[in-house]
């Protein structure tokens, strides 16, 4: 297992963030990889990054060599198959849609900076892997982890949060151009539809493409 923390949307402070991620469980390996940008980071024991995309995985990840057979036999060979590596390539395959062709329990973070970043978070149908999350209306700020400790600890002192999970099932997709906003009724409604395939934002388009898909609210 190896938990992640991120952010996205406005900045967070340097040192909330590195002592948010030595606190992660870091897996069998120990030592964790840290990957930022401009208004984003992904932090985990395991974080594959390549092409200007980051991903990461916590869980497990079922039928790992025939989704690697998949993915070679379109032409993305897959030379590190570690989980957030198969997350990655299978990103880079089916888009912000990959979990629905991924079986599993897992909950996944993927971060494409190729143009303006855009999130895509990810929780399998099969359960076992919550993704929790907190939004801060008033700084423009999406704090989120796969362990409830860890999301906590990105958080500042101060009036108890607002912490959601993304239901099993459910694939959400965040730009700044569509930032989170809050949705009438239960938490879910506020969230992407379940299973929604969609393309890799290429390089330009990515904008156009995340701001089609509504965040969490």
């Amino acid at each position: 297992m190896y938990a992640f923390l991120g952010h996205y949307g406005a900045g967070l402070p340097a040192h909330r963030l590195h002592a948010a991620a030595a606190g992660l469980r870091t897996g069998p390996s120990g030592g964790i990889r840290l990957s930022r940008g401009e208004g984003w980071a992904l932090a985990s024991g395991r974080v594959f990054e390549r092409s200007g995309v980051a991903a990461a995985l916590d869980g497990g990840i079922e039928g790992r060599l025939a989704l690697a057979t998949r993915l070679e036999v379109r032409g993305l060979p897959v030379a590190d198959r570690n989980d957030a590596a198969l997350a990655h390539s299978a990103f880079a395959l089916d888009g912000a849609g990959f979990a629905a062709h991924v079986a599993g329990a897992y909950a996944a973070a993927v971060v494409d900076a190729r143009t303006e970043p855009v999130l895509v978070l990810a929780a399998a149908g099969a359960g076992g892997g919550p993704l929790y999350y907190h939004w801060e209306p008033d700084g423009g700020l999406l704090c989120f982890a796969s362990a409830l400790p860890a999301l906590l600890a990105l958080l500042p002192d101060g009036p108890r949060p607002r912490v959601r999970v993304l239901p099993p099932g459910t694939t959400a997709v965040c730009s700044r151009y569509a930032r989170p906003r809050p949705a009438p009724g239960a938490d879910a409604a506020g969230l992407t539809a379940a299973a929604r395939r969609r393309s890799v934002p290429a390089a330009g388009r990515a904008r156009a493409a995340a701001a089609a898909v509504r965040a969490p609210g």
